[in-house]
């Protein structure tokens, strides 16, 4: 099975810069979209003609949102663990594939100010709160605005502190890891260095390779991740897709 996650920063613009061929090209069985910018599901569904098409639309226009596309029906699941303060901001969705439960995740960055920051880290502890009484296999993918570790930005040593690679953020994920939520990418490719799957559109960052690998696939079930790959040549957004293959 194939699973890609993206960051599409407005999927309509994303899908004018060739994301929607490249799909239909690589064929995944699932695609998980953030930040769709988009709150009209009848047009989504439009624009992806031969996917089906579930989502959680933010209530505020073009902002946020995300969405799944798969080439058959999926279960919807419905997630109760989202803060309120959040839930009109179409920051999360699931699906159930074959026993499998995939959930798709939009964390704030907290970049705006103190109040983000401190609502992300409720949606953090939150989202342990969800995770700790889980029994058969997760999947959860995403752009959740946090760099686990040092290896994961471009000057650890000048971004500590910053939303995204705060110690608060890098202390939660080790906690989840911990009680056996495998990034999926460090548990296949331990000693990667250098793979980012963002870049500010500043300064040539990109160009310059300093970004940040702050997109992810998170799971119980390590034993089935076969791949992860971060497509940085893949230019739909600012952002790189993640694929994962799982068997």
């Amino acid at each position: 099975m194939e699973a890609v996650s993206l960051n599409a920063n407005g999927l309509r613009a994303a899908w004018k810069k060739g994301l929607g061929a490249w799909l239909d090209a690589e064929n995944p069985d699932l695609v998980f979209i953030q930040e769709v910018k988009w709150n009209d599901l009848e047009g989504l569904r439009s624009l992806a003609d031969g996917w089906h098409v579930v989502a959680d639309l933010a209530v505020k226009p073009g902002y946020s949102g995300v969405a799944m596309l798969s080439r058959r029906p999926c279960g919807v699941l419905d997630l109760n663990w989202m803060p309120d303060s959040l839930r009109d901001e179409g920051r999360c969705i699931a699906v159930e594939v074959d026993g499998v439960r995939w959930v798709n995740l939009y964390l704030p960055s907290g970049s705006q100010g103190p109040l983000r920051q401190a609502l992300k880290l409720e949606a953090l502890e939150a989202l342990r709160g969800w995770l700790q009484p889980i029994h058969g296999p997760v999947v959860l993918g995403g752009d959740w605005n946090l760099a686990p570790a040092a290896g994961d930005v471009h000057d650890p040593k000048r971004l500590d502190g910053t939303p995204g690679f705060t110690p608060e953020e890098r202390a939660w994920m080790a906690s989840i890891e911990a009680k056996g939520w495998f990034d999926a990418f460090r548990h296949v490719n331990p000693c990667a260095t250098e793979v980012y799957s963002w870049w500010s559109m500043r300064s040539g960052a990109f160009d310059r390779n300093k970004g940040w690998r702050i997109d992810h696939w998170v799971t119980n079930s390590p034993e089935r991740v076969q791949s992860v790959d971060y497509l940085r040549d893949c230019r739909f957004s600012d952002h790189a897709p993640v694929r994962l293959r799982w068997s």
